[in-house]
C-alpha cells in the first residue's frame, strides 16, 4: 500500500508544482510598497499659460526634413486618434487608450506642417467585473512640424467628472488638476482630482514618447 502511495505521489508532485507556478494553487503575491507618486505632486507638473493648462514641448528629430517628419507623424496621428478605437490590453499601462466617437484628426496640412488632433478618450482608474471607475477626457493637440523638430502643444483640456448615479459634469482642467485646485497644504495631492492629474501627466508623457519613436 505504501509503495502505491509513493508511486502516486511521485506522479502527482510535478503536477502540483506546475499548477502552483501557473497560479491554480499559488499564494497571493506579497503586496509591494506603495507606488511613489511624489513626482506628480511637484508644483508646476501641470503647467499653466495665462491661467490655462497648456503642455508644451519640442520633440527633436535631428537630420530629418519637414516632409519626412510630417509623413510619419500624420500616420501616427491617424491611428492614435481613430474614433472608437482601443490600444493595449492593460488599462494601467501608459500606452493604453480607449477613444470615444469624438476622437479625430482635425487638420493635417503638409504645406504648413500643422497637424491638429481632437482627443476624446476614457481615463480608466480601476476596473472590476461589475464596476468601472473612469472619466472621459477631452483635449486638443497641436503639432507644428518643421525641419528637425515637432512643436507639441496640448491644451483645452476638460473632464467629465462622475457625480454618482450615472451623472457627469464637464469640468475644465483649470478647475481640477492645477496646483491650486489639486495640491493640499502638505504638498500632496487631493485624492479625487489627484488621480486625474496623474492620468493627464502620464498621457502627455506617453504622447511625446510615441511621437519621438515615430520620427526617430
Amino acid at each position: 500500500m505504501k509503495k502505491i502511495f509513493m508511486a502516486l505521489l511521485a506522479v502527482a508532485l510535478p503536477m502540483m508544482i506546475q499548477a502552483q507556478s501557473e497560479g491554480l494553487f499559488s499564494r497571493k503575491k506579497a503586496k509591494t510598497a506603495k507606488e511613489d507618486i511624489s513626482a506628480y505632486a511637484v508644483k508646476g507638473a501641470v503647467p499653466e499659460v495665462d491661467g490655462k493648462v497648456v503642455f508644451q514641448d519640442a520633440i527633436a528629430a535631428p537630420g530629418k526634413t519637414k516632409d519626412d517628419i510630417f509623413a510619419k507623424v500624420a500616420q501616427w496621428a491617424s491611428l492614435r486618434y481613430e474614433a472608437n478605437s482601443v490600444m493595449g490590453d492593460d488599462y494601467q499601462l501608459p500606452n493604453f487608450f480607449k477613444n470615444i466617437e469624438f476622437a479625430k484628426v482635425k487638420t493635417a496640412n503638409k504645406q504648413s506642417g500643422i497637424i491638429e488632433c481632437q482627443g476624446a478618450e476614457e481615463f480608466i482608474f480601476s476596473l472590476k467585473p461589475l464596476a468601472k471607475n473612469y472619466t472621459q477626457a477631452f483635449y486638443l493637440l497641436d503639432l507644428n512640424i518643421s525641419d528637425g523638430k515637432v512643436e507639441f502643444k496640448l491644451h483645452t483640456l476638460a473632464f467629465n467628472v462622475d457625480l454618482g448615479e450615472g451623472q457627469f459634469t464637464r469640468v475644465p482642467a483649470e478647475d481640477w488638476i492645477t496646483d491650486k485646485e489639486c495640491l493640499n497644504k502638505k504638498g500632496g495631492m487631493k485624492r479625487i482630482p489627484g488621480k486625474y492629474r496623474i492620468k493627464t501627466i502620464d498621457l502627455v508623457d506617453e504622447l511625446k514618447k510615441e511621437i519621438s519613436a515615430a520620427i526617430n
